[in-house]
């Protein structure tokens, strides 16, 4: 009897053994762990054994950023001077920009740039100035690539330390994508520590997630001296989506007419012909 008990023990030790041992991986197996090894900006991608699978450099910006930085453009008035920036989207079946209410102001058209010349006329649809939020609808343009129009309709203090990222056009520069966070609610108002300048105004602010929460409104004012007003342009304040009514501009953009084409465009004043195609960025 004790030889049985101690043959059955030797087995039993066996099979324990036998089921929690690794199993090591082969040549011939179809399942291989792999290892991610980041060095700097290059990511190695390797098996277990050492072999390198793929080697690939880590793009600087976030999927978000760089649909924002397709989809910024210009937006100027066909009859005053100076500009703004916006955001081409895709909204309830429709193609729109969405820009600041004080850079469209009471027009009923605007100019819309995209990139290597090309210019359309979108048609103002939505204007809540109390907010400073307006959105137009625009033909197609093809130099860029519109973002799918997704609202944040949260605001609360949730919402503070959130990251976010725009791309607009400040004062004489091209395409600048600048990141930040939210400091605080305030007046209905989001206000976020990230810079802006003049031009910046009506640029989409895009969570990480890629939601939209509205767009930059304007720069803090701080005093020095004698009431002298400084602009602070790294107090940003933003214009939030979630203060208008959505089920209007749903209806605005739905039922609004077929946006200016080609010739309705040579014969508005200030404005240029479109040029189709081009470098995207």
């Amino acid at each position: 009897m004790s030889r049985w008990i101690k043959n059955f023990t030797i087995i039993a030790s066996l099979l324990l053994v036998s089921c929690t041992s690794p199993v090591l991986p082969t040549s011939s197996s179809s399942e291989v762990n792999l290892d991610i090894i980041y060095t700097q900006q290059t990511v190695e991608v390797r098996s277990v054994l050492g072999d390198v699978f793929e080697v690939f450099d880590v793009p600087n910006l976030t999927l978000t950023e760089q649909r924002a930085r397709s989809a910024a453009v210009k937006v100027r008035s066909l009859l005053h001077g100076g500009h703004g920036s916006g955001t081409y989207m895709v909204a309830y079946g429709r193609r729109i920009v969405a820009t600041a209410a004080h850079v469209v102001r009471d027009a009923g058209t605007m100019a819309i740039d995209g990139r290597d010349g090309e210019t359309v006329i979108g048609k103002v649809v939505f204007v809540d100035h109390q907010v400073d939020l307006a959105f137009l609808v625009v033909p197609e343009i093809e130099t860029r690539t519109a973002m799918r129009y997704r609202p944040q309709q949260r605001f609360d203090e949730r919402l503070v330390g959130t990251n976010l990222t725009y791309t607009g056009f400040p004062s004489h520069h091209d395409l600048l994508t600048i990141r930040g966070y939210i400091s605080a609610l305030e007046h209905n108002m989001i206000v976020s520590n990230m810079f802006a300048w003049f031009g910046s105004s009506g640029s989409g602010v895009f969570d990480q997630g890629g939601r939209y929460l509205g767009c930059v409104s304007g720069m803090d004012i701080g005093r020095f001296g004698f009431g002298e007003r400084v602009p602070l342009e790294e107090i940003v304040w933003v214009a939030p989506t979630s203060q208008i009514d959505q089920a209007t501009l749903k209806t605005r953009i739905i039922s609004s007419e077929a946006p200016l084409g080609p010739e309705q465009l040579k014969a508005l004043p200030g404005a240029v012909a479109p040029r189709r195609g081009g470098l995207r960025d």
